[in-house]
């Protein structure tokens, strides 16, 4: 089980947490906040205490809770002992995929974004596709972005490059930020953007099987 479901600490540095929260409370934002990948809410709760004034429902959640045993009762129990309100907080059981579907259907818009889900290539090009529902103005944010988590570098960089209407405006740590300036004439993720990722998660992920057994077979050789 991992960690923070225990815990039920964020999964991020004090300066990381800071960065986050400092935004979400300097821009006072109105609109909705949408976190995709929550583990145990101990970085949600963070940002729902950041909120200048909170509303219903003025966060959305996006998550399969399947990341631990019982996770949603988890995010649920660590809320209430923040004194924070579940009813702030719209829970979609789901993958980003579907989520996103509806939420596109819905015509649902954003003004903050923290993509924080599965962390290889494909999932992490895929989650992006959300920027698109990003208002004017708005924020997304990303963690675990570094060469410890080449499928989230790797995934952002290619965004950014093919994006110049996402400035960044901050980074601590493995977590960066970016304001939307302007809406494109296309899709921020192209079938090119999806390809590439496809491709490459799996040369990725080969290569970290390949890593962790020669460090399994070092470590066999050093004991």
């Amino acid at each position: 089980m991992r960690r923070c479901a225990t815990t039920l600490e964020p999964e991020m540095t004090p300066a990381e947490l800071q960065l986050l929260t400092g935004l979400i409370g300097e821009k006072a934002f109105s609109g909705l906040h949408l976190e995709v990948g929550t583990a145990a809410g101990g970085t949600l709760c963070r940002m729902l205490a950041a909120l200048p004034a909170a509303k219903p429902a003025q966060f959305r959640v996006v998550d399969p809770m399947t990341y631990f045993p019982q996770q949603l009762e988890v995010v649920c129990a660590n809320l209430r002992e923040h004194e924070l309100d579940d009813t702030l907080v719209d829970f979609k059981v789901s993958t980003s995929d579907d989520a996103l579907s509806a939420a596109t259907a819905e015509g649902a818009s954003f003004d903050f974004m923290l993509i924080d889900g599965r962390h290889d290539l494909w999932s992490v090009m895929r989650d992006l596709r959300w920027t698109r529902l990003l208002n004017v103005g708005g924020i997304v944010c990303l963690h675990d972005y570094g060469l410890d988590h080449s499928g989230v570098k790797l995934a952002v960089d290619r965004f950014c490059k093919s994006h110049p209407h996402f400035s960044k405006v901050g980074q601590a740590g493995s977590l960066v930020a970016f304001q939307k300036m302007g809406i494109a004439s296309r899709p921020e993720v192209s079938l090119a953007d999806e390809t590439y990722a496809f491709c490459w998660s799996w040369t990725l992920e080969v290569e970290r099987k390949l890593a962790r057994r020669r460090a399994k077979v070092q470590n066999r050789k050093a004991a």
